[in-house]
């Protein structure tokens, strides 16, 4: 068996970053978010298999290790809600995906490591993501903070 170790939801349904962008610009006008959108099964199928799925089997890979776009995580926008409800969404897009294709996606979840928050949200959505999601494992963010270095030492 051929395992890619490392893949990213990379081309997600378009009402997933469209509510992210209104998620950030609801938190710095300080207006309440709109509920996250629905996304039909699909819509996930659609992203996936023209891209993800596609390019395993082009490969010849047989399994891909997989999690949230990685460029888009971004922990230190906003602050620890806004990073735990953006981590959540997330993590339950891929355990979606994982549902769909579960011969195929292994999950791995990102963290709301906020940089100005300790690490019980973070602690808290590991073990949802395992114990719930049945993800393997998670990415660990080593500077949270998006490079301005505000995380504690």
């Amino acid at each position: 068996m051929i395992i890619d170790c490392h893949g990213h939801y990379t081309v997600l349904p378009k009402a997933h970053d469209a509510w992210r962008e209104e998620q950030k610009a609801s938190f710095k006008a300080g207006t309440e978010c709109l509920p996250y959108p629905a996304i039909t099964d699909d819509e996930i199928r659609e992203t996936i298999e023209s891209n993800q799925l596609r390019l395993i089997r082009e490969r010849g890979a047989d399994m891909t290790i997989f999690s949230p776009r990685a460029s888009a995580m971004a922990p230190h926008v906003g602050d620890q809600s806004l990073a735990v409800k953006w981590a959540q969404v997330c993590n339950d897009l891929i355990g979606r995906v994982v549902g769909l294709y579960p011969d195929v996606f292994a999950g791995v979840c990102m963290l709301p490591q906020s940089p100005e928050a300790d690490m019980t949200s973070s602690i808290a959505e590991l073990r949802r993501c395992v114990e719930q999601l049945g993800f393997i494992g998670c990415n660990l963010n080593p500077d949270p903070g998006g490079g301005h270095f505000r995380h504690p030492r």
